[in-house]
């Protein structure tokens, strides 16, 4: 789906949110970067995956009622493996290392995060 298309579907932005692990790693930056260019977009909004590792209930549970987006950088898996302890059954998830990027080899460039955005876009 283009980009713009998925734009002009969303009822509101807040339905559709995404999560990034914002790791210390050069692939966490790009996480966090990617899910920052989503939110300022108006692709989705970004919300903070600490409230769900804090577990806090009331925000756990509007966030369950999401249409998510959890971006990882490498198999560590560390939001997954959050969302997934705090009970989320239904996300979309992408991780980067899937994609071919390297951890610790890869550099944050703004063509790797335009080329991690548009994957996350099509989601």
């Amino acid at each position: 789906m283009e980009n713009q298309e998925k734009k002009s579907c969303l009822c509101s932005v807040d339905n559709y949110m995404v999560l990034a692990c914002s790791g210390a790693c050069d692939l966490g930056q790009i996480t966090d970067l990617v899910a920052r260019k989503l939110r300022d977009n108006d692709v989705r909004k970004m919300n903070c995956l600490a409230v769900v590792g804090a577990e806090i209930k009331p925000s756990i549970e509007v966030f369950k009622t999401k249409n998510i987006l959890m971006l990882d950088g490498c198999p560590v898996d560390c939001g997954k493996k959050i969302l997934d302890k705090a009970g989320f059954a239904n996300y979309i998830y992408l991780r980067l290392t899937d994609l071919g990027y390297k951890k610790g080899e890869t550099p944050v460039t703004s063509e790797n995060v335009n080329a991690v955005y548009e994957k996350a876009c099509l989601m």
